[in-house]
């Protein structure tokens, strides 16, 4: 993940880390200490407002919090940076709720934290607090030890860190600091057109396969769903009854860990597709789509039932499935940092356009086939609308009508 801060770009570099059993017990320790602090502070501002009308600054809970450690061993026992970014992570909260609160918006007041919901250790000024060994293959966490981490890429000089538990296994996740690499010119340019019969289609004719992780790990997803469901006891409106036993807790993270192997699938496939698209071309455009709407519900209201709900909600999970509004952010990510230029452009009917002679038409598309019912242009319907895609980057003043003028969003 990238983005940009301060004019640099920002970059998570995300590491697998296994630690003893010892070092497991003290980091589920400092979790604990941790979220227990962040509960305390947050009840602390509400009994302040509630009782006195008083606003709690940081500040205050800052000088509270130094206090609090020099009397509670178990406080004391956790690096202090750790404690500082649950307060910072508090004035956040609060932060974003006044902030909603102003527009005329009904946020959620900040709520106390439960054990499901708290999985990470913040080190705001990580590369004082983490240190590695020559070779990389430890690092030393303030208060566990060394704890050895997984071989692959180097660590570059970061700035902020994190520690994250999911599923039962621990990530050191590495805020670092990039500078672009230019990669070098290729003089091409290309359209990209992104569906489901295929993931992308450019305007060079490739195709690019669907991969469609969730489809292939459907039975085995299945399969953890209805072992998590032999093991779960429910009452009368079906709500879990046995939530703590370990039976059903082992069930859980079966089914969590076949989803989180699905994700992981599709997010290494894009990877690779976004890598060798940034390598290729100097221009890339894109489709502007709002995936949100695209995956919006069609259920509607019970005076107003929807149309057509099992066929869109198949649709739904073919377009998460296919991930591709995840690919369309590694190509910026990737093109950002090699320098390659990135433009999105309104795809109002793209798939009904004839790059040849620019006429709109349904009736000129036919399942995967494009034949321009003007001047007989044929082609696959996929690449058709690729090659309109780059055609309206390149000439806005050629593109179709009702289109919107393209967006460049990084360049050379």
């Amino acid at each position: 993940m990238a983005s940009r801060f301060d004019g640099q770009l920002r970059w998570l570099h995300k590491v697998r880390v296994y630690p003893t059993c010892a070092q497991e017990r003290a980091l589920v320790k400092m979790l604990r200490v941790t979220r227990e602090l962040y509960n305390a502070l947050l009840q602390q501002r509400r009994d302040a407002w509630t009782s006195r009308r008083l606003s709690l600054t940081s500040r205050e809970q800052y000088l509270q919090l130094t206090e609090l450690r020099e009397v509670e061993a178990r406080f004391a026992g956790v690096y202090r940076d750790c404690e500082d970014a649950v307060l910072h992570r508090l004035d956040l909260a609060f932060a974003a709720f006044f902030r909603r609160l102003k527009r005329g918006e009904t946020p959620g007041y900040p709520r106390f934290k439960p054990i499901a919901r708290w999985n990470q250790l913040e080190f705001p000024h990580g590369d004082r607090a983490l240190k590695f060994d020559i070779v990389q293959g430890r690092v030393r966490v303030p208060g566990v030890g060394a704890v050895r981490l997984r071989k692959g890429r180097v660590v570059p000089e970061f700035g902020r860190a994190f520690l994250v538990t999911k599923n039962g296994r621990w990530y050191a996740v590495f805020e670092a600091h990039r500078t672009v690499s230019p990669l070098p010119a290729t003089g091409c340019s290309v359209g990209i057109d992104r569906g489901i019969r295929v993931l992308a289609a450019l305007s060079d004719g490739t195709m690019i396969e669907n991969l469609r992780p969730g489809s292939r790990r459907k039975a085995v997803v299945k399969r953890h769903q209805r072992a998590l469901d032999a093991v779960t006891v429910k009452d009368a409106i079906g709500r879990p009854l046995n939530t703590k036993h370990q039976a059903r807790i082992a069930a859980v993270r079966r089914l969590a860990r076949a989803k989180e192997s699905e994700a992981n699938a599709r997010r290494d496939w894009l990877h690779k597709v976004s890598r060798g698209v940034v390598q290729r071309f100097d221009c890339i455009a894109l489709e502007s789509l709002r995936m949100r709407s695209m995956t919006r519900s069609a259920k509607g209201t019970p005076e107003v039932p929807g149309v057509g709900v099992r066929a869109k909600a198949g649709l739904n999970r073919a377009l998460l499935d296919a991930g591709f509004g995840m690919l369309a952010s590694l190509i910026r990510e990737k093109a950002e940092y090699a320098a390659r230029t990135v433009i999105e452009v309104d795809a109002r009917y793209s798939s009904q356009t004839c790059v040849a002679c620019g006429c709109v038409c349904k009736e000129s598309r036919e399942g995967r086939r494009f034949t321009c019912v003007r001047c007989g242009h044929a082609a696959d319907a996929d690449v058709n609308a690729a090659q309109v895609i780059l055609l309206r980057a390149e000439s806005p003043p050629m593109r179709a009508p009702g289109t919107a003028r393209g967006r460049q969003h990084y360049a050379a």
